[in-house]
């Protein structure tokens, strides 16, 4: 009989333990962070100042591929880019991209769920949300103070749609040189097709026949009748538009102001449950929390807010 050799386990080393702290640290993350307050706007330009994108809606981070790219600014290698697939446009082509997502979550030992049947059918509100959870975590982790991530370099290679492309010296993307030579064809052989016109149709056609009063009397009053009723039109459809932007920025205020009243509720709940727990009565019943609860919610202060809405 052969004795067997215990086999030794593998010590973690110092990336292993740094990666765990990392996925508790995010874990931690909670609805009241700060980053789960910031606009549309000041996400979309973080998400392109760091990835050197062009996004224009938050819709577009659907396919996971920018989700992946960010967890991989954070902890550059803790992603397969190369499974990444940036030019995916379908549902069924998003899910790859989160399974690598889910890969480096599980790498880093990140405690986040990922709704992705939610995210792939690119609803603005489950997108926002996990964005600026992505954000507090690139906060956290440190990405706020690297600079020597090359996210284009780590994209290079890949097919890639417009807004993911590099941008080149003239602020454009994709314009190659080649695009640039008919023109400047074009402008050298004007001279030549002037030399061959004979000098009598040249004469011929800078001294044009000049056309009868009558003739030009109505056509300018054409002219102004139908420029008069074209700016009549625009001014209607300007009062028009102008009328539905002050309907828009109105239900704008008045959803501002419903959001905070009812985060301001959360907090105060989130705030009675963290004391239950830190101080827990053994002889607290569960009639006390649901009558505390309630109170917060239905408090007499708040009622001139509610009214204001």
């Amino acid at each position: 009989t052969t004795s067997r050799v215990p086999r030794r386990r593998r010590q973690p080393g110092a990336a292993d333990m740094a990666s765990r702290s990392m996925g508790r640290t995010a874990s931690t993350v909670g609805m009241m962070e700060g980053a789960f307050f910031v606009s549309r706007t000041e996400l979309l330009q973080w998400v392109n100042n760091l990835l050197q994108v062009t996004l224009t809606k938050v819709e577009q981070c659907a396919s996971g591929a920018i989700y992946c790219q960010i967890i991989d600014a954070c902890q550059p290698g803790s992603v397969a880019m190369r499974k990444v697939n940036w030019m995916a446009k379908a549902e069924h082509e998003y899910i790859p991209n989160f399974k690598v997502l889910q890969v480096a979550f599980d790498r880093l030992e990140i405690e986040r769920n990922i709704a992705v049947d939610q995210l792939i059918r690119a609803k603005y509100q489950d997108n926002l949300e996990f964005l600026q959870w992505m954000k507090c975590y690139w906060e956290r982790e440190g990405g706020a103070g690297r600079r020597d991530y090359d996210a284009v370099a780590v994209r290079e290679g890949k097919p890639l749609p417009t807004w993911a492309k590099p941008l080149n010296v003239f602020g454009g993307r994709g314009l190659e040189k080649e695009n640039l030579k008919p023109k400047v064809l074009a402008k050298e052989d004007r001279p030549r097709e002037e030399k061959k016109t004979p000098p009598a149709r040249a004469t011929a056609s800078k001294t044009p026949r000049p056309a009868p009063r009558s003739m030009n009397s109505s056509l300018n009053t054409s002219l102004n009748t139908s420029s008069a009723a074209e700016n009549e039109a625009l001014k209607v459809k300007l009062e028009a538009q102008n009328e539905e932007l002050l309907d828009l920025r109105g239900n704008l205020d008045c959803l501002e102001r419903e959001r905070d009243y009812y985060f301001r509720k959360l907090r105060d709940v989130e705030i009675l449950c963290l004391t239950l727990k830190a101080n827990m009565d053994p002889e607290l019943k569960a009639e006390k929390v649901v009558e505390d609860v309630q109170g917060i919610l239905y408090a007499e202060n708040d009622e001139a807010e509610v009214d204001a809405m």
